[in-house]
């Protein structure tokens, strides 16, 4: 478990640490629910919306999206 974050760190890196955290969960055991439950809700609480923006990006790649930064009215790279 990462250690608590000091008050003066950001939202989004506290964020990130949360979220590289993660990946060491075993999500078959009870321990590793309710581990993954609290996780979540941190990073919820510390940078409200991170988690459904992560979800948004993959869903996009899925989709052919690229995540780089580019204007919103350019299509994706398949369809110029």
């Amino acid at each position: 478990m990462p250690v608590p974050p000091s008050a003066s760190q950001a939202p989004d890196a506290l964020a990130a640490r949360l979220l590289q955290s993660l990946g060491g969960l075993d999500l078959t055991s009870a321990d590793g629910r309710a581990g993954i439950q609290t996780l979540l809700a941190e990073i919820e609480r510390a940078c409200p919306g991170a988690i459904l923006q992560q979800a948004a990006g993959i869903e996009l790649g899925r989709l052919g999206w690229s995540r780089s930064p580019r204007s919103s009215s350019e299509p994706p790279r398949g369809e110029r």
